[in-house]
């Protein structure tokens, strides 16, 4: 079985999951997934997990993400970008580069976003985008995100461009969106492109077009890749076993480590499992990633 992350550069057209199907019947498993959606229209990274990486969606999810989006200034559309139809709006005069500048600083950090209703939340068990595309009226919900780092790039108004760095479940066509509506507008988003998930960048990214088939070895990344700023123990088989067992190991038998958690890495440097401290001071498997029935 084939255990690892995929760095893919998902193409415009393609839903993620074509891309998860594309990259299964490369590898002739079933057992894949990805780190975060892209809508059709946007490219960039799309991590995949393969095998047991899947048991650390949780933890991909987490990775800050990095983007840069195009908008149109003047426009606006119920999915806040080109996918339904645009109609125009005022563009104050007083809208110039300078003035999108000035308001950058309120949208960095923990802010509120209410994402369009074609996205792909759920909505009492159904996706939001399916709901809104039967024309039947739909109240989103708000949550918080993390901007941080906004930048706006050399751009021609009414077009701006943007690079974001945020927190996982962002919408970045909300965010221009919200961002024109503070200067008396609104906008579309008009291009988007994710050009990082954690340390995994575009420029280092496989085309979706590029995959063999099979895929080779080369292109997957291990999986402690994805566990930025975790610490590690190398342990024996034998003391893997306890572990992946669920036996509690005491404060002793365990590493000095300035958090609760470990990852646990196994004689040839693959990770197996994540260890959490219990209140008691013990230690116990968190979470099994590479079980010896899977992963001998």
């Amino acid at each position: 079985m084939k255990y690892g992350l995929l760095n893919l550069f998902k193409p415009s057209g393609p839903t993620s999951r074509d891309c998860v199907n594309r990259v299964a019947k490369c590898l002739g498993q079933s057992k894949i997934a990805h780190a975060g959606t892209l809508d059709p229209l946007a490219q960039g990274v799309l991590l995949i997990l393969v095998g047991p990486a899947v048991r650390l969606m949780d933890e991909t999810h987490l990775l800050d993400k990095e983007y840069v989006a195009s908008f149109q200034i003047g426009q606006r559309s119920p999915s806040s970008d080109l996918e339904t139809e645009c109609e125009r709006v005022p563009l104050p005069l007083e809208v110039d580069l300078d003035a999108i500048r000035g308001r950058l600083p309120q949208f960095i950090g923990r802010i509120q976003q209410v994402p369009s209703a074609y996205s792909a939340i759920r909505v009492d068990g159904k996706r939001s985008h399916k709901i809104a595309r039967q024309g039947k009226p739909l109240q989103m919900p708000s949550r918080n995100v993390t901007i941080h780092e906004l930048e706006l790039l050399e751009s021609d108004l009414p077009e701006m461009r943007l690079r974001i760095r945020c927190s996982t479940g962002t919408y970045i066509r909300t965010l221009g969106s919200d961002l024109a509506k503070s200067l008396g507008s609104d906008a579309v988003m008009t291009h988007l492109i994710r050009t990082r998930v954690g340390p995994f960048e575009a420029a280092s990214a496989i085309a979706l077009d590029a995959l063999a088939d099979p895929i080779a070895d080369d292109h997957l990344r291990p999986a402690i890749e994805a566990l930025i700023g975790w610490e590690s123990w190398h342990v024996e088989d034998s003391l893997l076993r306890r572990i992946l067992d669920g036996q509690r190991l005491s404060d002793e038998d365990v590493p000095r480590v300035s958090g609760g958690r470990l990852a646990v890495l196994d004689t040839r440097n693959i990770l197996r499992a994540l260890l959490k401290r219990l209140s008691d001071g013990t230690w116990r498997c968190e979470k099994g990633i590479a079980h010896w029935d899977v992963f001998p």
